[in-house]
């Protein structure tokens, strides 16, 4: 397996490199998703396509419990070593698992999260419609993207080398609006500009942004956030 699709699910030795590497990586725009989700103790959460499980532990500081979910069993393995101590303490859990069939009761989560993954989703609208399943009445399903779209060099390339798709704000809107999604709204980071702009049915509102913990890639793509109400 290469480098390439590695990415889509990490395995071997090179995807335990690219897993930990990607939670340095894609630290800043973690964060700045992060940021536009109100977590509070009582909040039980779902990451779908945990990753090297990062967010899980900067989630669970706030959180009454994490769960996380990944098919790559390397993800799983790189996420269990890093919330080690939180795992002995009841706090978060990973398991193996798949998007498409999620092995959770219908409304057990407060929040899902799907961070730098809906890219590689099979048949994507459904599976919004299994974490809508799995959110509880009110609960909110976030999106954390690196790229609204691929019209940009860098994720035109990744989608030539890469089996997955770099889908774009009005795409995932009607994804969810499909699936009886509510109050969705759409946050994107014009890092050039420092400002912020934020979509929801009612309109557009650009904001000042001094969001400082950036990289590169922001100079090239616009970030997007996505919020959704089940």
């Amino acid at each position: 397996m290469g480098i390439f699709d590695n990415m889509r699910k990490p395995k071997g030795k090179l995807g335990e490199i690219q897993l930990k590497s990607m939670n340095k990586e894609h630290t800043p725009i973690s964060l700045w998703v992060l940021k536009h989700l109100d977590i509070k103790e009582s909040d039980v959460i779902l990451d779908v396509g945990c990753g090297g499980g990062i967010n899980i532990n900067r989630m669970a500081e706030k959180a009454k419990k994490v769960y996380g979910v990944d098919y790559s069993e390397k993800s799983v393995k790189i996420s269990r070593e890093v919330n080690e101590d939180l795992i002995d303490k009841g706090i978060v859990e990973v398991k193996q698992g798949n998007v498409q069939n999620l092995d959770y009761e219908d409304n057990t989560f407060d929040i899902v999260t799907a961070f730098e993954t809906v890219y590689f989703w099979p048949d994507i609208e459904k599976c919004f419609g299994e974490v809508k399943r799995v959110l509880k009445p009110g609960g909110i399903f976030l999106i954390g993207m690196e790229s609204n779209g691929s019209d940009n060099i860098p994720m035109k390339i990744s989608e030539k080398l890469i089996d997955m798709k770099a889908y774009n704000d009005e795409e995932l809107t009607r994804f969810l609006e499909n699936n009886d999604y509510s109050e969705i709204t759409v946050y994107l980071k014009d890092t050039k500009n420092k400002k912020e702009k934020i979509k929801t049915k009612d309109g557009i509102e650009i904001i000042d942004d001094d969001w400082d913990k950036t990289s590169f890639t922001d100079k090239l793509v616009e970030w997007m956030c996505i919020t959704a109400k089940k």
